[in-house]
């Protein structure tokens, strides 16, 4: 049996995940769990799972040994050796915790993005130094992990992601008038609200452009707009052929991948493709959407570039929830913050932190 540790259980990943796991109670054992706020539905999933280790950032009566405050899921992480972490702590609040995960030596099951926008050199190095071996839980990128063992990553033309467009790509609404309530209100996902918005301003595809070319090491990563969302991922090999994905969307499936690679386990819950359905794509509109162009720009510049994109999003973010800027204004910003912010080489965890820091005290986020 396989102990898992889920850091952001209460989220939409890692509720997700502990359906997963309950699917296969003789596989794996939940022995940690990380929460942010959400204390009450915390204490439901230890009373059901009985992990050895709870953290949340507020105070918490846990059946067993319990952190709390803002650096509860880092000395959780200090603490915890299990087979199998899925990280789905949002933010670049996931840094210290997934750092401290990987000098384990095991697997990681990675469902932040902006820990390898932000850090990719450092976590990627300091993954390989380990030993320890990091799977994609992103639809996308999970997609394309699977699509490479198709042939030899030295024959790989190109990636492509799929992009859903969010609620507005095929609308011609005026998007200076969308509200939070509208951006979080996606088509196809069931999400957070942070990376629901991301989808409708498609600075959610920019994170996943860089997140792809530094996980697998090229920047020969295109999107293509594909609002069913049932191919997730392509890869196009130099002969000319093309490896894609395809399921109906549930991250339930990739989550599972990860946890049971490099087997591939019945999952009663997915329905496979009717191809009957229709499928449409459509070439992606950056005069509208600009956010995945200021993201390719980034990748090819490196440093500290692709994380100045992802922290002035949270802070650009932040400010719309709080109805302080226009749905328009966020892409806006990340340039911006771009221009004040000069790219340097990415140094150290702290580096990224400060950064973050900085970034929210000169948008007031």
């Amino acid at each position: 049996m396989k102990t898992v540790a889920v850091y952001g259980s209460t989220g939409s990943i890692g509720v997700q995940t502990l359906n997963v796991v309950r699917r296969f109670p003789h596989e794996f054992r939940v022995v940690a769990l990380a929460a942010g706020k959400n204390t009450a539905l915390l204490a439901k999933q230890a009373s059901e799972f009985r992990p050895d280790l709870v953290s949340s950032e507020l105070p918490f009566d846990a059946p067993c040994k319990a952190f709390c405050g803002k650096d509860a899921a880092l000395r959780l992480a200090r603490e915890t050796d299990a087979d199998i972490t899925v990280m789905a702590i949002s933010g670049v609040a996931a840094l210290g915790p997934l750092c401290e995960c990987i000098k384990r030596g095991k697997r990681i099951a990675l469902a932040n993005k902006e820990a390898i926008v932000c850090a990719g050199e450092l976590v990627l190095g300091e993954a390989k130094r380990c030993g320890a071996e990091i799977i994609p839980v992103d639809s996308e990128h999970s997609a394309v992990f699977q699509c490479l063992s198709c042939g030899d990553a030295r024959d790989v033309r190109r990636i492509i992601l799929t992009a859903s467009g969010g609620p507005f790509y095929f609308s011609r609404r005026d998007l200076s008038s969308v509200t939070p309530e509208e951006a979080v209100r996606h088509p196809t996902w069931n999400m957070g609200a942070k990376i629901s918005i991301d989808s409708a301003t498609m600075v959610n595809k920019g994170l996943e452009i860089i997140e792809a070319g530094r996980l697998f090491g090229t920047n020969n990563v295109d999107y293509v707009i594909h609002p069913e969302s049932v191919i997730h991922s392509m890869v196009e090999f130099a002969d000319g052929s093309t490896a894609a994905l395809m399921s109906y969307p549930d991250m339930e499936l990739a989550i599972q991948y990860a946890l049971t690679y490099p087997r591939r386990a019945v999952n009663a819950g997915v329905r496979a493709f009717d191809f009957a359905r229709p499928l449409t794509f459509a070439a992606p509109d950056e005069d509208r959407f600009p956010a995945p162009a200021v993201a390719r720009r980034c990748l090819a510049e490196g440093g500290t570039a692709p994380a100045v994109y992802s922290l002035a999003d949270e802070a650009a973010v932040r400010l719309f929830m709080k109805k302080l800027i226009r749905f328009t204004d966020i892409t806006g910003i990340i340039e911006e913050a771009l221009c004040i912010n000069e790219t340097v080489k990415v140094e150290s965890v702290p580096q990224i932190l400060e950064l973050a820091t900085s970034i929210e005290r000169h948008f007031g986020a």
